[in-house]
């Protein structure tokens, strides 16, 4: 393995790794254009998806990816050579269908003089090359064909194999049979010398980071109308919030917004103070309302504190107390009264309802207590006690009868009985003493209480009203507990206060301090129903946001500047150094007293172009085309062309127009040789309206032993690019004017109106001129000096140009003034041939009878 290998080696391994630690796209699009995979929009959608799923962190789907190998080992095209131009139609002044054929090997060079067609044919070539300095192809805008498509048919032949293809000249194709030709001409020259420039050929790498630069351009590109596809990005703000701070969040939204919890909710709640608050602020309301409220006050709190007495009036507690000692009383008095039915005589018994008897029990026992205890000690109806009425002592069963009718009429079971009895019966008249009654209820509370409400307070009245109606104890109580009074008297107070915080907060809001305070809450309700209203809207406008900030994060893997930093830090291993020696060594072979050089210039896309500069030696910058002569700027742009085109390892047409323009001989000869040098290994084509440049490639081919092929071309009635015959700048005259006469008869055949008919006469009126001029180098000066040939060969010859005699410069004179009519290539000026058939046959006839006479006198 050389050095040279080792080295590309080393910087193959070097991008393989730079390539692994790019975007994904980038590593499958690398692998495509290798693989001569299309990428089309929708592969070009793909990788923006790619780009966007990085940009989100998502995982990837599988992708494709380069091995070092299939870098180095790119792929080479077979030789290639251009064969024919043909069926061309719509191209400049070209005629219709003209063809146009070339050797496949060595030189072909194509004669013409000014406005033969060259410059159509030429401009083919530099469109289907992918000139990036193509000229526009024209219709013939002297002619009715220009409404014709520009077109033309390309035959070439790939390793032996033919190949044709249809081309459609109205603009530049992609990709054609000729891609790889390289093309040179004046506009090309002046661009090598003015501007920088890319070189034609690179290592397929270059390729491959140019299409990737182009890619992420076209990515970018996509990817901005993805964004600019995004509509929604702001919210617009109604005039009445843009100054308060609360909606500063929204006038700012980002992708990172989150919508204030407040503002997702509107509840009932919030709805009642939205309606609320207008009302609050609205003064003369306000006070409407406060003598509303206070009308209702006053209806209610009578009614409050009718409800509130009766609860004290007749407490719960006290009132269980009250029927509980009834019971308990009862159950004594009823027991009393059982041990009276037993110990009572008949008489008692019959006796013990009559009111008058209980009287006199009562009396009795009043007067004993108080007269007759202290003399004897003893109380009444004691064993031994004295009856107070007929002073006899009781005793025995009497005594037994006694006790229990004192029991039962002085005893204290029954003063207990009636006792709490009054007491039950006065807590509950207390009860029943109200204010109100059930039907004035109604009216005081209406409105001011709910149907249930009101039917529950009312209800309350009506028990009570029946209460009143009942004696019997324990109904009285039942029916109590029927009635709660404590529920409706929360209910009442409730409300009461409720009223007076509502007329507290209606007098509050009468205040300056808290209208501001209503105010500023009003704001914030609107602006958060505003936001609850417009909340799917906020939440597409964040979400857009956020959409287009992953799209903006694609840019980190969009930059073209780390593909072009690596396109020179490769490009200085692989081209620049070679390309610069193979320009140094064409200048030293064309011109080695110019001293110019070749460098880089500034790269940009994944480009990495080279311009030619004065070298100084003291590093000022000049202008090529102020220094240099045009012959010199001609020369090195010939040098830079060809070190261009010999880079390339395809073995693939070179096309030069018109190459040694302002050349001078030495030049000229320098680049003739250099011309037929490539025509060794790679097909030359160059066209030239130089007889001179003719010749030399002619010799030079001759001496190195390369293969040309000779096409002249012309213009005509129908059209420029016609072929000519080249065989008159060729071989014997004298065989030349007889072929000529030959024409002239098949000429006789013809229309003399025809437009094929003048063409034919023409022509052979112009190559007899030809002739004319040749037999002055051939025949008259016997080959010693030679148009357009730098030696002048005498081969002891000279001596017989001492036998020329006026009548041979004569003739000579004479045929060259009558056809000099004929000498150019432009129709359109061309005189109206006014010699006949015959007398032109009769000219050609003298003049080869003169240089028969002529060649007999050299001889003799």
């Amino acid at each position: 393995m050389t050095s040279i290998d080792k080295t590309k080696d080393e910087i193959y391994a070097q991008f393989d790794e730079w390539l692994n630690g790019q975007p994904l796209w980038l590593q499958d699009a690398a692998w495509r254009i290798y693989n001569n995979k299309k990428i089309d929009e929708e592969q070009i959608k793909i990788y923006a998806s790619m780009c966007i799923s990085q940009s989100k962190h998502e995982d990837l789907p599988k992708y494709n990816y380069l091995e070092p190998a299939d870098l180095i080992h790119y792929k080479h095209s077979p030789k290639l050579a251009v064969t024919t131009l043909s069926d061309i139609s719509g191209v400049n002044a070209l005629a219709e269908n003209v063809s146009l054929e070339f050797s496949e090997s060595g030189v072909t060079a194509i004669y013409g003089l000014n406005g033969a067609g060259k410059s159509g044919f030429m401009r083919i070539f530099k469109t289907l090359s992918g000139c990036p300095y193509e000229e526009p192809i024209q219709p013939n805008v002297f002619t009715d064909t220009r409404s014709a498509e520009a077109k033309c048919k390309v035959t070439v032949t790939q390793d032996g194999e033919t190949k044709e293809e249809v081309y459609s000249l109205t603009r530049k194709p992609k990709r054609s049979l000729l891609s790889t030709c390289d093309v040179f001409d004046t506009r090309i020259s002046n661009q090598y010398i003015t501007s920088p420039n890319n070189v034609s050929y690179q290592p397929f790498v270059f390729t491959v980071l140019s299409e990737l630069a182009s890619i992420a351009e076209k990515i970018s590109n996509y990817i901005s109308s993805l964004k600019e596809n995004i509509k929604e990005r702001s919210i617009k703000l109604p005039d009445e919030f843009r100054s308060s701070a609360e909606c500063e969040w929204l006038a700012n939204l980002s992708k990172d917004t989150v919508i204030p919890p407040d503002c997702l909710i509107w509840d009932v709640a919030k709805e009642n103070e939205f309606e609320k608050l207008p009302k609050q602020l609205d003064s003369e309301q306000v006070k409407q309302k406060i003598k509303s409220i206070t009308t209702m006050k006053n209806s209610l709190a009578p009614v409050t504190e009718d409800i509130c007495s009766a609860i004290k009036a007749c407490p719960r507690t006290d009132l269980e107390f009250s029927y509980g000692k009834l019971i308990e009383a009862n159950r004594r008095f009823k027991a009393t009264e059982i041990l009276f039915s037993k110990s009572a005589d008949k008489q008692d018994q019959v006796s013990i309802g009559a009111d008058d008897w209980k009287t006199l029990w009562s009396y009795a026992k009043k007067y004993y207590e108080e007269y007759l205890f202290t003399d004897s000690g003893m109380h009444f109806g004691e064993e031994g006690s004295i009856c107070p009425l007929c002073h006899q002592q009781i005793s025995g069963e009497i005594q037994k009868r006694v006790s229990s009718i004192d029991q039962y009429i002085n005893g204290t079971c029954s003063h207990e009985y009636q006792s709490t009895k009054n007491a039950f019966n006065k807590l509950c008249d207390s009860l029943t003493n109200r204010s109100f009654k059930s039907e004035t209820i109604t009216t005081s509370l209406h409105g001011l209480l709910s149907e249930s409400e009101l039917q529950s307070v009312t209800y309350v009245y009506q028990k009570i009203e029946k209460l009143k109606g009942l004696s019997d104890e324990e109904q009285r109580y039942n029916m109590i507990c029927q009635i709660n009074l404590p529920p409706i008297a929360k209910l009442l107070c409730d409300k009461l206060e409720s009223l007076d915080n509502e007329i507290e907060e209606l007098q509050d809001s009468l205040k300056d301090e808290k209208k501001t305070e209503l105010e500023q809450r009003l704001r914030q309700l609107k602006f958060q129903k505003w936001v609850f209203d417009n909340k799917e809207i906020i939440h597409r406008v964040i979400e857009n946001l956020r959409e287009l900030s992953i799209l903006d994060a694609t840019k980190q893997y969009l930059t073209t500047n780390k593909i072009t930093t690596q396109s020179n830090k490769m490009a200085d291993s692989l081209i620049t150094q070679a390309y610069i020696e193979r320009f140094t060594r064409e200048l030293r072979l064309m011109a080695p007293g110019i001293r110019v050089k070749l460098e880089k210039a500034q790269s940009k896309k994944g480009n990495s172009p080279y311009k030619v500069s004065i070298d100084t030696g003291d590093g000022k910058r000049y202008k090529l085309e102020d220094i240099l002569s045009e012959g010199e700027q001609r020369i090195v742009a010939l040098a830079a062309f060809f070190a261009d085109a010999t880079g390339r390892d395809e073995l693939t047409p070179i096309i030069i127009d018109d190459p040694i323009s302002s050349l001078d001989l030495n030049y000229e000869d320098s680049a003739t040789k250099r011309i037929v040098e490539l025509g060794k290994e790679r097909q030359v084509i160059v066209f030239t309206h130089r007889i001179s440049l003719l010749v030399g490639i002619s010799e030079a081919c001759e001496g190195n032993n390369v293969a040309m092929k000779e096409v002249h071309i012309r213009s005509a009635m129908k059209g420029k690019g016609i072929p000519d015959f080249e065989d008159v700048y060729h071989g014997n005259v004298k065989a030349q004017l007889n072929g000529l006469k030959s024409r002239l008869l098949q000429a006789k055949e013809l229309d003399e109106d025809s437009e094929e008919y003048r063409d034919s006469i023409g022509r052979i009126c112009q190559q007899f001129r030809i002739c004319v001029e040749r037999s002055v180098e051939d025949v008259l000066l016997l080959g010693i000096v030679r148009r357009f040939h730098r030696n002048i060969r005498t081969n002891n010859m000279v001596i017989k140009l001492s036998s020329i005699e006026e009548k041979d410069c004569k003739i000579v004179d004479d045929m060259m003034s009558k056809y000099s009519f004929i000498e150019h290539s432009q129709p359109a000026d061309a005189t109206i041939i006014q010699y006949s058939i015959d007398e032109i046959e009769s000219d050609i006839q003298k003049y080869i009878d003169w240089i028969s006479e002529y060649k007999k006198r050299q001889n003799n």
